[in-house]
């Protein structure tokens, strides 16, 4: 080729696509036609169907616990410029990198040595990426919240940012997909006035309705007396609730749990403030906890160090506790070679006082337990609920008889009974979800009720109010008014069971046949807590009963619970995803409760 100036210009045309590129043998080389050949859309060897594909082996998922499966499958493999592109914002979003990290020059490098052809964004570029991820998403899980199929709970917390000075609420929806995997989504985090009930309620309604949730079940929130206005506005501004709304809320167990601790531990503040005040003592200077590594070492050789208490969490103080039991030998070591320890603190740990720190751990461990089992996220535990309430009661009642403790008790049963005394005062929900465990259903409703009943939990004869069953104040019997409790929570949900009947029923059919009852050796995850001395004591005690309520919710209510051992794990959401074919509708009830 010829350039104006005359000067003749090698130029090499490529045979696929007739595009034309410059090929000095000096200039330019090869370089310009061997980029082109591999880019090349005429060329059939870049045609997808016509590459070979390589294999390659590809771990399962975690399974939730953590540790990824060592058994994985062999797939063919491809590069794929989008699903890396794809996996890339992944990481960006999930590890909460910054965008610079695309350009960081050991990412590249370490990238390219896995695959060289990537050509990776700027930091500009994957921020825009990052946005369309978001609108993608978000549009995903927009159209999910707003079909009528999907049951969602909602839960609620609301806290004042200590620098700020600004309340904030953030809005998180729980709910089961067609997979039966349990998810947790925030769905918004607003900024809040103030921590009235009403204005409250109006920035709840506003996201429900800025996110087309048409079909929601529960609200968990905490106890402060402005959300029965919150739960009120909802109320009263969206029709259309199962039964007028009266189950729709849901207190927070942890929160409750909080509370009952919390005025507990009010007996032992000044046991408590001491070493607390320790703790901070030590914390507050670096030369201070130098020394104090120093003290570890010379006495235990422990890799724990203090924990610091947080003033609004019951369990932090249970780990503080913990750390400086596990220490008190550095603590007797330290005060002896820091004079200053003891003056300038009014009271410092003694040696003789930690046996009582470690009774009240003792005492606390199985609160600690629960509210780490109820706080879980990646597994639903709402049927766990009512056996683990009535756990906490006859812990307290173990313990109301155990010396110095009588006082800590009788303070943790007021705030317990206000919340939990009275069978009434739990949400019928709890009981349906408990119904919704093959390996309880009514059996350990009825087990719980007779622990109640002996407790005086139930009302007798005379004690008439306007939410107990008539029937309970005329039979005479124990057993008969435990069967009457237990008949009136079936008969509840039966009538939730024929509201899903009308909506699903001629959708769904049950074909048995093809499918067989399954065992529990299907499921192989648990959140169960292996502590529960209530539980236990169930299971050793199980009597046979019967149920009052027809159709599909009869046959799955009068098949036996399924019996576990002791050690033995069951994961109820893949034992609905079995069994739904045998009970579509009581299956779609249960993902609906479980959360």
């Amino acid at each position: 080729m010829e350039r104006p100036d005359g000067e003749l210009i090698k130029m090499a045309y490529c045979n696929f696509c007739s595009q034309v590129n410059r090929a000095h043998p000096v200039r330019n080389g090869t370089k310009n036609m061997n980029l082109h050949y591999s880019i090349c859309k005429g060329n059939p060897m870049n045609e997808e169907s016509l590459k070979q594909l390589k294999l390659c082996f590809t771990k399962k998922e975690n399974n939730g616990d953590g540790e990824g499966c060592s058994i994985g499958t062999l797939q063919n493999w491809k590069y794929d410029e989008k699903a890396i592109k794809r996996s890339l914002i992944e990481l960006i979003v999930l590890a909460e990198l910054p965008f610079k990290f695309v350009e960081h020059p050991a990412f590249i490098k370490y990238s390219k040595s896995l695959q060289p052809k990537y050509n990776f964004p700027s930091r500009h570029t994957i921020s825009r990426d990052v946005s369309k991820f978001y609108v993608e998403e978000k549009k995903k899980l927009y159209k999910f919240l707003g079909n009528l199929n999907h049951t969602i709970h909602l839960t609620t917390d609301t806290w004042t940012s200590t620098c700020q000075k600004i309340n904030y609420m953030v809005i998180t929806a729980h709910f089961v997909d067609d997979d039966w995997v349990m998810h947790k989504r925030v769905i918004n985090l607003k900024r809040v006035n103030n921590h009235r009930g009403e204005d409250i309620g109006r920035v709840l309604l506003k996201c429900i309705n800025e996110w087309g949730i048409k079909n929601f079940m529960t609200i968990t929130v905490d106890n402060i007396s402005s959300n029965d206005k919150v739960l009120k506005y909802l109320i009263e501004h969206l029709p259309g609730m199962y039964d007028n709304g009266k189950h729709f809320h849901i207190r927070c167990m942890a929160h409750i749990l909080n509370l009952v601790v919390k005025d507990g531990l009010k007996v032992y503040e000044k046991a408590v403030e001491t070493i607390g005040s320790a703790v901070k003592y030590i914390k507050s200077s670096s030369q201070r906890i130098e020394k104090f590594k120093v003290s570890i070492k010379n006495t235990c050789d422990s890799n724990r160090f203090l924990i610091a208490e947080c003033p609004t969490r019951w369990n932090s103080t249970y780990d503080m506790l913990k750390s400086a039991i596990d220490l008190q030998e550095a603590f007797y070591n330290y005060s002896l070679k820091n004079a200053s320890f003891s003056s300038d603190l009014e009271s410092i740990p003694r040696r003789a006082d930690f046996h009582a720190y470690q009774r009240v751990c003792d005492f606390l461990e199985k609160f600690k337990e629960i509210t780490e089992l109820v706080s879980t996220q990646s597994s639903p535990v709402a049927h766990l609920f009512y056996s683990e309430i009535l756990d906490v009661d006859k812990h307290l009642r173990d313990w109301e008889v155990v010396s110095n403790f009588d006082k800590m008790v009788e303070k943790m049963r007021l705030k317990y009974d206000k919340y939990w005394g009275d069978y009434k005062k739990i949400n019928h929900y709890m009981y349906f979800a408990v119904l919704l465990d093959p390996t309880m259903k009514s059996e350990i409703l009825g087990y719980g009720f007779r622990h109640l009943m002996e407790k005086g939990c139930i009302p007798e004869e005379n004690e008439f109010d306007v939410d107990t069953p008539f029937e309970i104040l005329i039979v005479p019997e124990k057993e008969d008014k435990i069967k009457v409790l237990v008949s009136e929570v079936e008969t509840n949900m039966g009538v939730l069971f024929g509201l899903y009947n009308e909506k699903y029923g001629t959708k769904l059919t049950v074909n048995s046949s093809d499918v067989k009852k399954s065992s529990s050796t299907q499921c192989t995850n648990t959140t169960r807590r292996r502590g529960n001395t209530f539980l236990n004591s169930f299971k050793s005690q199980n009597s046979n009963r019967s149920s009052g309520v027809d159709d599909e919710l009869r046959k799955y209510l009068k098949e036996p619970p399924i019996e576990l051992d002791d050690e033995e794990d069951f994961d109820i959401l893949l034992w609905w995803k079995v069994n739904s074919p045998r009970f579509p509708i009581v299956s779609k009830m249960a993902k609906g409760n479980k959360y």
